[in-house]
């Protein structure tokens, strides 16, 4: 019961081994890496380092929002089945 408490007041992350199987997503993500590729190319170093510490900032921004939206997808689900056994 520790865990699902602890999971519910957010305090155990989303698992990060959770893999997207989706043939768009592939498509978008060599579309990025040819985009990245295009443009750091023709940058100067110190403004190739910008780019990769922009790109950077985005991933952790997409990781937070990606674990408060499994938390919170979590706790729907609890309050879901909570409601369906106290009826």
């Amino acid at each position: 019961m520790g865990a699902i408490s602890e999971l519910y007041r957010g305090r155990i992350s989303a698992p990060t081994d959770i893999k997207v199987r989706a043939d768009q997503y592939d498509e978008l993500n060599a579309r990025a890496d040819a985009l990245h590729s295009q443009i750091s190319d023709g940058l100067a170093a110190d403004k190739a380092e910008l780019l990769e510490e922009l790109i950077d900032i985005h991933r952790q921004m997409e990781s937070i929002a990606s674990e408060d939206s499994y938390t919170r997808g979590f706790r729907a689900g609890a309050r879901l089945m909570l409601d369906m056994l106290n009826g």
